[in-house]
């Protein structure tokens, strides 16, 4: 499958019982989105040949690049504190960022078909970020925010699902239905 796309960047509050969400909430409009992941590996090696070999998940780096670093959804994401008459958003050395479940869709072509990708981690936390900025020169030119979080595993050792669908309506569908489904099979904190 040959990714076409990216869309519909979605985040919902892991709460604190560590096995339902909050209301899902659109991050911002996709831009980019980048998965590393870090494994633990062994390998056994006997009679001057490679026998067995072993990769296990241990954590992973979501990079999202993003069109909007929005304050009042990366307020909630990072533990800031925003004063309500003003506006202003307050970094601080004891904010604590929350953790969400976080999913997006990969439009794709199948043999000349257009299908849907859904990827969803049940557990990440976001990481402070500053934006860059850049001077207008002779040609304007867009810079845009990328934001990093941790994937990490749910009590259950579930860190990432995902399916594939005919239309983006059922991929829709299907985005939302993984933060309801990990809440039922006990997504932890």
């Amino acid at each position: 499958m040959a990714g076409i796309g990216l869309k519909n960047f979605k985040y919902a509050k892991l709460n604190s019982d560590g096995g339902t969400y909050g209301a899902v909430k659109t991050l911002a409009g996709a831009i980019e989105c980048k998965v590393t992941l870090d494994l633990s590996e062994a390998s056994l090696y006997a009679d001057d040949a490679l026998k067995e070999q072993v990769s296990l998940f241990k954590s992973g780096t979501l990079t999202a690049g993003i069109d909007d670093d929005d304050d009042t959804v990366f307020a909630e994401l990072l533990g800031k504190t925003t004063d309500s008459g003003t506006g202003i958003v307050t970094s601080n050395t004891e904010d604590t960022p929350i953790y969400v479940g976080f999913g997006h869709i990969i439009p794709k072509m199948v043999s000349g078909v257009k299908k849907y990708k859904v990827e969803f981690f049940p557990k990440v936390k976001f990481k402070p970020f500053m934006a860059d900025a850049k001077t207008k020169g002779d040609n304007l030119e867009f810079t845009t925010p990328s934001v990093e979080a941790t994937i990490f595993e749910n009590d259950n050792g579930d860190w990432e699902k995902h399916g594939v669908c005919d239309t983006e309506a059922e991929a829709n569908t299907m985005l939302e239905g993984f933060f309801v489904s990990a809440s039922q099979s006990g997504a932890g904190e």
